[in-house]
């Protein structure tokens, strides 16, 4: 009997379970007789070669590493066509469009913009095509090196809701044209400030793209120093216009630079705070996620020495008028009390204020001392300490003036 329902569970199909049911049925082929299809169920010849066509046409290219005779140890590389294309697939709609957004267009006109303020703050007078040469070799140069800050970080920036729809993360350019486009526009401002402006101004913008895409970029993901690496960026451009105007540097162009240098930290500071869950989320290792008491401290920080670089050290380095001292001190001071709010109460409101003030700060900044600069007289010309010690010399016999004629 038990030999009888064994003999019919096989020939239905059924198998012992170990779930809770006794039974359970499973597909057996042995069930099934064969048999032997019709003719109007096989192909048509014609179909069958297309078949046979596309069997023979496989969707991968063989390259072959090997030279002269093949050994044993040669190995062929298979690449799909579909990760060949992956190279120089684009599917665009708008070109320019898209060529903007790859070299951030207002980033570049932004730092172009203070190029053009330190080759008006120095103490030349103004030619039009080195100061046409700095402003388009930096936007040329600041192009390349966002091209090749979102060629590396494409992977990454998939994973950010701020940058999740830039034009590699969405396959608007393909990453063998963003890398030409950097590398055309990158040597086509070395070279333009080469021949237009001199080779200290061309020096100094292939150092930023470098800075820029091989040590801030890369560093973001390792190590917390990539905010000075990217303040260090920030404060080369001005550089740039100063030498592309005089063709050297003096105390009066790093104190311009150090005043960009310091402004980095409350700008990108104020901006990135509101942004920690996607720069952890994406691996970044900035400030904001790494150490937010540091994150804070620095803007305060750097709040206050830009109103002391405003205040002291520009005028005293001649590169601005003891009128752009007092002017630009309600400016900074307005900045260095949002820092503070930031600093005590670190919420998405105060990190968006001090951000967006930064973005007025700057310009404002630049017009002050362009004003100071372009008002000066004779006098003013003159460097800070030699005007204070004629004044003081002035005032000294003004008083002997005055001793003299009372005894008289």
């Amino acid at each position: 009997m038990l030999s009888r329902h064994i003999f019919q569970c096989s020939r239905l199909g059924f198998a012992p379970s170990t779930s809770q049911a006794v039974f359970h049925t499973s597909t057996v082929n042995s069930v099934l007789p064969r048999a032997k299809p019709l003719d109007e169920e096989m192909p048509a010849p014609a179909a069958l070669k297309t078949l046979e066509s596309k069997k023979s046409r496989p969707d991968f290219q063989i390259l072959d590493l090997s030279s002269g005779k093949r050994h044993k140890k040669d190995i062929d590389i298979i690449v799909t066509d579909q990760y060949l294309q992956q190279w120089y697939k684009m599917e665009t709609k708008s070109l320019a469009a898209d060529y903007l957004a790859l070299c951030k267009s207002k980033l570049s006109l932004f730092v172009a913009s203070t190029a053009t303020c330190g080759f008006l703050m120095a103490p030349v007078p103004v030619a039009a095509a080195p100061l046409a040469a700095a402003t388009i070799g930096t936007f040329l140069l600041s192009s390349a090196a966002n091209s090749c800050n979102q060629l590396l970080e494409a992977p990454y920036d998939a994973q950010m809701r701020r940058t999740q729809s830039r034009v590699l993360v969405v396959h608007r350019f393909s990453p063998l044209h963003a890398f030409t486009f950097a590398g055309v526009t990158g040597m086509a401002g070395i070279g333009l400030l080469a021949y237009y402006a001199n080779p200290l101004a061309a020096a100094l913008g292939a150092l930023n793209w470098f800075i820029y895409a091989g040590v801030y970029t890369p560093m973001k993901r390792s190590h917390i120093g990539c905010t000075w690496a990217g303040a260090v960026v920030g404060a080369i451009p001005p550089l740039m216009g100063y030498a592309a105007a005089t063709g050297h540097l003096d105390p009066a162009a790093w104190c311009l630079a150090t005043i960009l240098f310091s402004w980095q930290f409350p700008h990108f500071n104020g901006l990135s705070w509101n942004l920690r869950g996607d720069y952890s989320k994406a691996g970044y290792r900035v400030m904001c996620v790494t150490n937010e008491r540091l994150c804070r401290v620095t803007s305060i920080r750097h709040s206050v020495a830009l109103l002391g670089l405003c205040s002291i050290a520009a005028p005293h380095t001649d590169l601005t008028t003891l009128t752009f001292a007092i002017d630009s001190l309600p400016v900074n001071a307005y900045l260095v009390y949002l820092s503070y709010k930031f600093y005590k109460a670190p919420d998405a409101k105060n990190s968006r204020k001090l951000f967006f003030y930064s973005l007025l700060h700057l310009p404002l900044i630049m017009l002050l001392m362009g004003i100071s600069n372009y008002g000066r007289n004779e006098q003013q010309k003159e460097p800070v300490m030699e005007r204070i010690t004629n004044g003081y010399n002035k005032m000294i016999d003004s008083v002997k003036s005055l001793t003299t004629s009372s005894t008289a």
